[in-house]
């Protein structure tokens, strides 16, 4: 993997405009001010948008094509980059996000969740996320994690 490649993490809230903008958080142009502009976004695996940039999104492609050739489903694929577009930033770094996109995501508020996931951010419904994460068993699983993880 390139050094050169970018990470996000963190989270942060932002609002949608009337026409369906939205300025992406800081925490994120920052790090894309270190010359990673060109952004791609897609529908995601869990009532989610995915952004990447260009260079992370060739793993994402890679990967999707090869689970495309084990499973002998071309269709995949296709449907795969068919749903891909570009996200244009304004002078302001705003992008629009459009309404089919706002829909498959449930984001139907003004309200709109950036969670930076290493290698892309995800664009979430705080309704669709909190619902995720309100059950016993959700909080069971990350009192776990942490244990495996820090150890408390």
């Amino acid at each position: 993997m390139a050094d050169d490649l970018v990470y996000f993490y963190g989270g942060s809230q932002s609002r949608i405009g009337p026409k369906g903008q939205v300025a992406l958080p800081k925490r994120f142009r920052e790090v894309l001010a270190d010359g990673a502009r060109g952004l791609l976004i897609l529908p995601g695996a869990a009532r989610c948008l995915y952004i990447y940039t260009y260079q992370h999104f060739v793993e994402a492609r890679d990967r999707a094509k090869e689970y495309a050739a084990r499973a002998g489903n071309p269709e995949f694929f296709r449907r795969f980059m068919e749903q891909v577009g570009s996200l244009e930033l304004d002078t302001q770094n705003r992008f629009v996000l459009s309404k089919e996109l706002r829909e498959w995501a449930g984001i139907d508020g003004q309200d709109i969740l950036f969670i930076g996931m290493d290698t892309r951010i995800e664009v979430w419904s705080p309704a669709v996320r909190a619902e995720m994460t309100r059950d016993d068993e959700y909080a069971a699983q990350r009192r776990q994690q942490a244990l495996n993880i820090f150890g408390i």
